[in-house]
């Protein structure tokens, strides 16, 4: 794996952390330092199959 690699699945995974706590999309994406909100929410789709707002809302991935 690389460096990037490695930091886009830490990313990831700390964004699931505060999609837990409540946090909104749009703070997740800021705070796991993407460089917008969509380009977040491409990335979560890509990696889990659902959009970060389904997964927080309970859909989580199949």
């Amino acid at each position: 794996m690389t460096f990037p690699q490695w930091r886009a699945q830490l990313r990831l995974h700390h964004s699931l952390t505060l999609l837990a706590t409540g946090a909104p999309v749009t703070a997740v994406a800021t705070a796991c330092g993407f460089r917008s909100p969509s380009a977040f929410i491409e990335s979560f789709r890509h990696a889990f199959g659902v959009t970060p707002g389904r997964y927080a809302g309970g859909d989580g991935p199949n």
